[in-house]
C-alpha cells in the first residue's frame, strides 16, 4: 500500500506539472506536428518528382512517428531525468525515497508512461486529421503497445544506468534521441531479420496495429514479448549495479 501512495504521488506530481506548465505543455504539441508535417511534405514532394519512389506506405511512417513519440518519451522520462536532477543537486533526494534510487526511478517512469501515452494519443489524432491518413486498429493493439512500453522503459532504465555514473551525458542522449527517429523510420520499411533487432519487433506490431495491414505471425510477437523481459530484466539489473557503484564511490549526486 505504501508503494501504491509513492506510485500515485508520482502521478499527481505530474498532473500539477501539465496544470502549471500547459502553455509548454501545447507548445511542445505544436513543435512535433510541425516537425512531422514538414517530414510528411517532404515525402509528398518525392512521390510527386518520382512516382516510382517506394517510401513504404505513408500511413506507416506516422504510425511509426508515434511509436518513436512513445519511446523517446519514456527514455528522457527517466534517463534524463538522472542527468537533470544530478545538474540540480537533488539526485540524493531522489535516492532517500521509500525502495531507494531504483525503485523511485521505476516509479516516475511508470507514471510518466502514462502521460506520453496521452500526449501521443493527442498528437497522433491531430496529424491523423492533418495528413488524412486511416486508422484501423485491431482488437490487440493494447498489447503491442504494451510490449512497446515495457521495452521502452527497460532501455531507459539502461541508459538512466550511464546517466547516473557520467552525469553530463545530455549531449550523447540528444545523438540517441535522433538516431531512434532514423532507426523507426528504416523500420517501416519490414524486413524479415528485423525481427532480431532491438525494439523493432513491437514497434512493427503497433504500426501495424494501427494501420490495420499485414498479418501478426508468432514469431514476431514471441520476440517482442523476449525483449520487453530482457529490456527490463537488464535496465534494472545495470541500474541496481551502476547506483550500488555510484554509492561506493561516493559520486552518487556529484555533478
Amino acid at each position: 500500500m505504501a508503494y501504491l501512495r509513492q506510485f500515485f504521488a508520482e502521478i499527481w506530481l505530474n498532473l500539477n506539472f501539465y496544470r502549471i506548465y500547459w502553455p509548454d505543455f501545447l507548445a511542445g504539441l505544436f513543435a512535433d506536428m510541425a516537425f512531422f508535417y514538414a517530414i510528411w511534405m517532404a515525402l509528398g514532394s518525392v512521390v510527386v518528382s518520382n512516382p516510382s519512389a517506394d517510401l513504404g506506405g505513408g500511413q506507416n511512417i506516422l504510425f511509426m512517428y508515434a511509436v518513436f513519440g512513445i519511446v523517446v518519451g519514456i527514455f528522457q522520462s527517466v534517463a534524463f531525468t538522472v542527468a537533470q536532477e544530478a545538474q540540480r543537486g537533488t539526485l540524493e533526494h531522489l535516492a532517500l525515497a521509500r525502495g531507494g534510487l531504483v525503485v523511485q526511478l521505476l516509479f516516475r517512469g511508470a507514471s510518466d508512461s502514462l502521460f506520453i501515452l496521452f500526449r501521443t494519443g493527442v498528437l497522433l489524432g491531430v496529424l491523423l486529421v492533418l495528413t488524412g491518413a486511416s486508422f484501423n486498429p485491431k482488437p490487440f493493439w493494447l498489447l503491442a503497445l504494451a510490449l512497446l512500453v515495457v521495452s521502452a522503459l527497460g532501455f531507459s532504465l539502461s541508459m538512466a544506468a550511464l546517466a547516473l555514473y557520467f552525469k553530463k551525458i545530455l549531449s550523447f542522449f540528444t545523438i540517441i534521441q535522433f538516431g531512434l527517429l532514423l532507426y523507426f523510420f528504416s523500420v517501416n520499411h519490414w524486413r524479415d531479420y528485423m525481427v532480431y533487432l532491438p525494439l523493432a519487433p513491437a514497434a512493427h506490431l503497433l504500426s501495424r496495429s494501427f494501420s490495420g495491414g499485414g498479418e501478426w505471425t508468432e514469431w514476431v510477437v514471441l520476440s517482442a514479448f523476449l525483449q520487453a523481459l530482457l529490456f527490463v530484466c537488464f535496465g534494472l539489473l545495470a541500474l541496481g549495479y551502476m547506483h550500488r557503484l555510484v554509492r561506493l564511490r561516493g559520486i552518487l549526486g556529484r555533478y
